[in-house]
């Protein structure tokens, strides 16, 4: 970028990105790095504040530079942060710090495509298992997507207490590791209320008169529903119905589930940590979610709908679920580029504490580190 499109000032009332205001800056110097050479330095006409190129990139305060289109090839082709590191030559850190910014980008471009959906019928919703830091520590992450075209709404994050059958010696080492985090209280009902809002949202958006809205068995979302205002008001009007599927009923392309019992296999098979019975496993919350979420980035907007018809049909899931083909190119087009900024974007709810890493992580006592430009 070798023209500044707004002030990244958040007080300056030229920080838009719909800014059309001309010779609303001026060069101010050069200076040089190691890392990215030559960059160029201005000055804004309106808050007089200096800032340069890299203020506006995606590697602003960085000192490494990596290739951000491999780094997505890698991670989707179950590569560990260890085998990038190797790959890269760089340390595990700097790894970690790619996809965190990766994965806000990717969070900001999820959140403008989504408004272009078009009108929708029918979603699906599901909890997908894994486990971080520990296996005592489980976690449900909840997946909402469109039945038809499989595309990923949204997603969060709750860690749930270990269940299942346990030896003597298991349930003494939960006891004593719960003394240190105790997994949230109705958790699951909980997040599940903010899936349910999504769900409100797309209803909204659609011109059906009946909206139908499938999971599975647990009794955590019936409740969660009962308890949701707007969803139980519309499901009084008949506006939203919701079916029930038992989770042992044959996982083919005939279940109404198909779409995030696919997405379930997609993730433990394309992503490390997520792998069953592997010694990679996620350590940290945040950035366990931040490498799903670059991982759903290219799900929806990149990978193709069916590998099987890739020759005849190239479309994306984004594509099959109504978004035009040439927003998702235009939004597309400078992700691993120009830095995305929190003031300019509509982030909300659980993706707004993944943005700035407030997920807890069990038995961890450090305060995550945030760096200051994520604020801005």
């Amino acid at each position: 970028m070798k023209i500044p499109e707004f002030c990244p000032n958040m007080l300056c009332k030229l920080h838009d990105k719909d800014n059309t205001k001309k010779h609303w800056f001026a060069r101010h110097g050069r200076y040089y790095t190691k890392t990215f050479g030559v960059v160029q330095r201005f000055v804004c006409r309106c808050c007089n504040k200096t800032f340069s190129t890299q203020t506006l990139n995606i590697d602003y305060y960085a000192k490494k530079k990596l290739d951000y289109h491999e780094l997505v090839k890698k991670l989707v082709s179950t590569s560990s942060q260890r085998d990038m590191s190797r790959d890269f030559k760089v340390s595990l850190g700097t790894v970690r710090n790619k996809l965190d910014r990766l994965s806000r980008q990717a969070m900001a471009l999820h959140q403008t495509l989504k408004q272009e959906v078009s009108d929708q019928a029918v979603v699906v919703a599901d909890g997908f298992e894994s486990f971080c830091v520990s296996q005592y520590f489980p976690n449900n992450i909840h997946l909402l997507a469109l039945k038809d075209s499989q595309y990923i709404c949204y997603t969060n994050y709750v860690t749930i207490r270990r269940k299942g059958r346990m030896t003597p010696k298991q349930k003494l080492k939960r006891e004593r590791l719960e003394r240190q985090f105790w997994a949230p209280y109705k958790g699951i009902e909980l997040e599940f209320a903010e899936v349910l809002d999504e769900v409100v949202r797309i209803r909204d958006n659609s011109v059906y008169p009946r909206f139908t809205f499938y999971t599975d068995e647990k009794p955590e979302y019936v409740r969660a529903m009962s308890n949701h205002p707007h969803v139980s008001s519309l499901k009084q009007r008949q506006q939203l119905v919701h079916e029930q599927i038992s989770s042992r009923k044959a996982r083919t392309i005939t279940n109404h589930l198909f779409a995030v019992n696919y997405l379930d296999r997609q993730i433990r098979k394309d992503l490390a940590g997520h792998v069953r019975e592997t010694v990679c496993f996620a350590r940290n919350v945040n950035d366990c979610m931040n490498r799903l979420n670059v991982y759903f980035m290219y799900h929806n907007y990149i990978k193709v709908f069916r590998e099987k018809q890739r020759h005849k049909d190239k479309r994306t899931h984004a594509e099959v679920a109504g978004i035009p083909k040439v927003s998702i190119r235009k939004a597309l087009r400078f992700i691993f580029t120009r830095r995305r900024f929190l003031s300019l974007e509509s982030i909300t709810g659980f993706n707004l504490r993944l943005w700035q890493r407030q997920l807890f992580t069990p038995l961890k006592r450090r305060v995550e580190y945030v760096p200051k430009y994520a604020f801005a």
